[in-house]
C-alpha cells in the first residue's frame, strides 16, 4: 500500500463528491476575498476577485523574507491522503529521472498567495492568450475546494503575487499582482482532480503586460497520460529542498495504476512544485513550450509525480478569462 499526497487544498475526506445547493460566500478570514462559488456543471468556470489590497499593498506585503518563508499549500491545510494498492504503475517503460537545478525559463515562476492569513506558495507558468497577462496553475492553488471543515465556507484564496524566474528571494522579471482568477466548478464543488487547473490574471506592471515581458506557453488539452520527452518545472519547498531555486525533471510519462493520472517516476519534487508545467517536447524552446498538464499530486513513498492531462474544458476557461 502506498500513500498519495495531494498537492491539494483543504481535503478532509477522500474521493467525496460534495454538491452545494446555494452559492457560498467566503469567510473573509484575514485578507481572503468575499466571493461566490457558483454551482454549475463540473466543466463550467467560476471567477473571483483577488482581495481588498491594492497592487502597491500586495507588493509591499510580499517582502523577500516573506517569500522565503511562504509554505507549500499542503503544509497549511489538511491534505488528502489515499491508500493506493496494486502495481507501481510504471511497468518497464517508465523513464528514470531526477530533478536538476538549472536556470528556470522566463515564462515559469513562483506564485505566492494568502490562505486565511498565512503565506502560501505554488508554481505557475505564463500562457499565450489574447490578454497576455495570465498564468496557468493548479486549481487547488486558487480555491479551497468543497471540503473546508465546519468553521469555513469554500472560497478563493487572495493576494496572489507571481514572480517569474524567482531565485533566492530575487525577482529578475518583476513582481506581478493578480486582479482575477478562474477555477473549474468541478474542482470548486467536487474536488475532481480532472479539473485541478486554474488561471490567474495579472495587472500591468507600469505599461508592461506579463507575457510581453516573459513570453507565454501554449496550452494543449485532451492528451493521453503516456507521453515521451516531457519536462516538468517546479520550485519544491519541502525537504530536501528550500524553494529558493527551480528544479526540473525530464522523462516519459505513463498511466498511473490504470487510472486517469499521468505519472513521472523518479521525480521527487515536493510541495511548492504544485501547479508547475508539464511540457511536451515538440515546439519546446529554452523559454516556452506546450503545457499539457500541471502538477497535482505526488506519491509519498515513491518519487512519483502525478497530474491529470488538461481537459478540453480548458478551452472554455481560456475563452472566459479573455472575454
Amino acid at each position: 500500500m502506498r500513500t498519495i499526497r495531494a498537492f491539494s487544498a483543504l481535503a478532509a475526506a477522500a474521493l467525496v463528491s460534495t454538491t452545494l445547493n446555494v452559492a457560498a460566500e467566503a469567510d473573509p478570514g484575514g485578507s481572503s476575498p468575499r466571493s461566490t462559488a457558483v454551482v454549475t456543471s463540473r466543466g463550467h468556470v467560476s471567477a473571483a476577485p483577488t482581495g481588498r489590497r491594492t497592487a502597491r499593498e500586495v507588493r509591499s506585503y510580499w517582502t523577500s523574507a516573506r517569500m522565503r518563508a511562504a509554505l507549500p499549500i499542503e503544509d497549511l491545510v489538511d491534505g488528502l491522503s489515499l491508500g493506493s494498492s496494486g502495481g507501481n504503475g510504471s511497468g518497464d517503460d517508465a523513464t528514470r529521472t531526477a530533478p536538476r537545478d538549472v536556470r528556470a525559463p522566463k515564462s515559469t515562476g513562483k506564485l505566492f498567495f494568502n490562505v486565511n492569513g498565512a503565506d502560501a506558495v505554488c508554481t505557475a507558468s505564463a500562457i499565450d492568450t489574447k490578454k497576455r497577462n495570465q498564468v496557468i496553475t493548479a486549481g487547488h492553488c486558487v480555491h479551497t475546494g468543497p471540503n473546508v471543515g465546519l468553521l469555513q465556507q469554500p472560497h478563493f484564496y487572495s493576494d496572489w503575487l507571481y514572480v517569474p524566474r524567482y531565485r533566492n528571494g530575487r525577482a529578475p522579471l518583476g513582481e506581478w499582482v493578480a486582479n482575477n482568477a478562474w477555477a473549474f466548478d468541478g474542482w470548486i464543488n467536487d474536488e475532481d482532480f480532472t479539473f485541478d487547473q486554474a488561471i490567474v490574471a495579472f495587472k500591468r506592471h507600469g505599461r508592461k503586460r506579463l507575457v510581453d515581458e516573459t513570453g507565454g506557453n501554449e496550452v494543449v488539452w485532451g492528451k493521453a497520460p503516456r507521453e515521451w520527452g516531457v519536462r516538468i518545472w517546479g520550485w519544491p519547498a519541502e525537504a530536501p529542498y528550500d524553494g529558493e531555486t527551480a528544479k526540473r525533471c525530464d522523462g516519459r510519462t505513463v498511466r498511473f495504476e490504470e487510472g486517469e493520472d499521468a505519472s513521472m517516476h523518479d521525480c521527487p519534487l515536493t510541495g511548492g512544485a504544485s501547479g508547475g508545467p508539464w511540457l511536451l517536447p515538440r515546439g519546446r524552446t529554452d523559454n516556452t513550450g506546450r503545457i499539457w498538464a500541471v502538477t497535482s499530486r505526488r506519491v509519498l513513498d515513491d518519487p512519483i509525480l502525478l497530474a491529470r492531462p488538461i481537459p478540453s474544458e480548458m478551452r472554455r476557461m481560456i475563452r472566459t478569462a479573455n472575454g
